[in-house]
């Protein structure tokens, strides 16, 4: 099997990988990345101060409705003991009277402490409202320089696109296939010589399991050794690119 193609594949898809590495650790790349996540910051937790100060008006809104009706409730009972000559029921409507106010003071207490707490939740979404507008004008600053370096790289990414996308018609599937989950898994280079006097991999020079060497018999032959995922050993697909000493 001829392996000029993908060689010529992969070496010119390693200039599109140290492009792409380039940007991904570039100064512009890491202050977009930390100014996204800052602004991703303050908008969730905008979002939840928001939900929570809801939240609480609305159980501030339905505490002050109890108050008012018990008020109403209370008021039913004013003037009720000029009338009463006995004793048993004036000490009745004492009780119930008593009975209410206590319950319109625990909700006024409890009333005080949500509108302290809403106090507290409209101070925090002020100031995480004003940390947003901050952090979304170093987001738009920082992503322009990103997209700026993008956009300096952009011709020659796409000149190397095109250069891969007419070498990958030429290349048999099953290679191809073989080359991309080795790059996904970033095996790189994926296809790599057989150092077949040692009979260890010509790159990373890793012994190569028994049942890759038998696959490595003759000058075109390939292997990629099957080991567990834990393993140190190599990973790559292997090529045997010379003739054999007679």
């Amino acid at each position: 099997m001829k392996f000029d193609k993908i060689l010529q594949y992969q070496k010119i898809d390693q200039e599109l990988m140290n492009l792409e590495s380039e940007v991904a650790k570039s100064d512009e790349r890491q202050k977009f990345a930390v100014a996204k996540s800052h602004l991703e910051g303050a908008t969730e937790m905008i979002g939840k101060l928001k939900s929570e100060a809801g939240e609480l008006l609305a159980g501030y809104a339905a505490m002050k409705e109890k108050i008012d009706a018990l008020k109403d409730e209370l008021d039913e009972f004013d003037g009720i003991l000029d009338d009463v000559q006995d004793a048993n029921e004036a000490d009745h409507y004492l009780k119930m009277v008593a009975s209410i106010a206590e319950k319109i003071n625990a909700l006024e207490k409890e009333a005080n402490g949500a509108a302290a707490k809403i106090d507290q939740v409209n101070d925090s979404y002020k100031k995480t409202w004003d940390q947003g507008v901050k952090a979304t004008d170093v987001y738009k600053s920082a992503k322009a320089d990103y997209d700026n370096l993008v956009r300096k790289l952009q011709p020659r990414v796409v000149e190397i696109k095109s250069q891969l996308n007419a070498l990958k018609a030429e290349i048999p599937e099953n290679i191809m296939n073989a080359y991309l989950a080795l790059r996904t898994a970033k095996k790189m280079p994926a296809f790599v010589a057989y150092d077949k006097t040692k009979g260890v991999c010509g790159r990373c020079f890793m012994d190569l399991p028994n049942d890759t060497k038998s696959k490595l018999r003759n000058v075109g032959d390939y292997a990629v050794p099957k080991l567990p995922q834990n393993t140190l050993r190599c990973r790559r697909a292997i090529i045997d690119l010379k003739e054999r000493r007679k």
